[in-house]
């Protein structure tokens, strides 16, 4: 049986990038991957252009620098967000699979066990194959994106090894609204939302916030203390038949951790710029000199739902209680995963078990759109298989 200095599972974005870095420094690596094609989420990812960067996500500046020397992937900055040059998705997966294609790649393979006997690591595969290593990257992803193969196999190898898993939630989706939306399905305008649980109640455990700074020497992870709700974002909205999507809601939906007895309210202000007295007197005088209030400032079917006679609506704070979001197929990425203070903030090698390591999606971090969340997983991978290969 061949003994690898790497064994990476999962082919997906921080896989990949992990397989990359092991393969620079000369060691012998092999990647199970239980789909039949290796990046296959990254295919879908930035409706199919591939965001993997943002210029104001942690240690960026690092992470397209590596890609570009390991993949030649070539950067293109819009709005601060960092697409390949082609602006196709397929090129960056197509890139990573050939900068690992010096890997032994076992496609169609899921692995279901893992442990470590003395120095070395033997998982084992669903078909019945054993595979040896000196050191282990857990790369399997999280469950966002389930018809991509994302079912959160990872969670069950990494307690294995005796690490702690914080519950994983949808994230970065659409959210799902008690009332029937059908009237304003389609509709698109400017606002600020704002989520809230309950007053002064913070949202649903500790929320973590994650900090890398660009700095490749300096220290890769960090908390900011619990975040309590409620909490804003701003831009344009969207609604559907039965919810309400956009940037700013699918951000807020990260703070979503639904638990026995607990009550989210979405919050729309489509004004944050008037103060409640100023809007009133802008409409009063929209209505006496011109026989309408809303109409014209706003969608005319937003206007007319927020003006329907008897509903008590405002265009300041307009209210639907949340049950949640889509689910795992929709949703961009996973919140919740193994605690990052389980893992060495700049290997990503965990601190219960020599020679492990896990990056991406599996760990507990999650961040908001535009890619900040491919971002963590390149370098979380790239650190890792850099390390691993080093010692193997």
């Amino acid at each position: 049986m061949t003994t690898y200095d790497v064994l990476i599972i999962g082919a997906g974005a921080s896989g990949l990038a992990a397989a990359a870095a092991a393969l620079e420094k000369g060691a012998r690596t092999a990647v199970l991957e239980r789909n039949d094609e290796p990046g296959r989420k990254i295919r879908a990812t930035g409706n199919g252009r591939c965001n993997y960067s943002n210029v104001d996500a942690p240690r960026s500046a690092y992470v397209v620098d590596r890609l570009r020397q390991l993949a030649g992937i070539e950067p293109a900055v819009e709005e601060g967000r960092i697409y390949p040059r082609s602006f196709e998705a397929a090129t960056v997966a197509e890139a990573l699979a050939k900068a690992a294609s010096g890997a032994d790649m076992f496609l169609g393979t899921k692995a279901v066990s893992a442990k470590k006997d003395v120095d070395l690591f033997a998982v084992e595969t669903e078909d019945g194959r054993s595979f040896v290593s000196r050191a282990l990257i857990l790369a399997c992803g999280g469950k966002a994106g389930i018809q991509y193969g994302c079912y959160g196999d990872g969670y069950k190898l990494a307690k294995a090894f005796g690490h702690s898993v914080e519950r994983p939630i949808p994230a970065l989706d659409a959210m799902v609204c008690a009332e029937d939306l059908e009237a304003l399905h389609g509709v698109r305008a400017q606002a600020k939302a704002t989520l809230s649980k309950e007053s002064g109640v913070t949202c649903g455990g500790e929320f973590c916030s994650i900090y890398v700074t660009k700095d490749p020497e300096g220290s890769a992870v960090g908390k900011t203390p619990e975040t309590a709700l409620p909490v804003s974002e701003s831009g344009e909205v969207q609604f559907t038949r039965n919810g309400i999507s956009g940037i700013p809601v699918m951000d807020l939906s990260r703070y979503l951790k639904l638990e026995a007895g607990s009550v989210f309210t979405l919050s729309l202000d489509f004004f944050p710029e008037l103060s409640a007295e100023e809007l009133d007197g802008l409409l009063n005088e929209r209505k006496q000199s011109f026989g309408m209030g809303l109409k014209g400032l706003l969608p005319e079917k937003l206007a007319e739902y927020i003006e329907e006679p008897g509903k008590g609506r405002s265009a300041k704070d307009l209210c639907f209680p949340v049950t949640g979001t889509r689910g795992w197929k929709t949703a961009q990425v996973t919140r919740g995963g193994v605690r990052l203070e389980e893992v060495d903030p700049e290997s990503f090698e965990s601190s219960l078990c020599k020679g492990l390591y896990i990056t991406g999606e599996l760990l507990d971090y999650d961040g908001p759109c535009g890619g900040f969340n491919l971002n963590w997983a390149f370098y979380t991978g790239l650190a890792a298989g850099g390390s691993a290969g080093k010692e193997g």
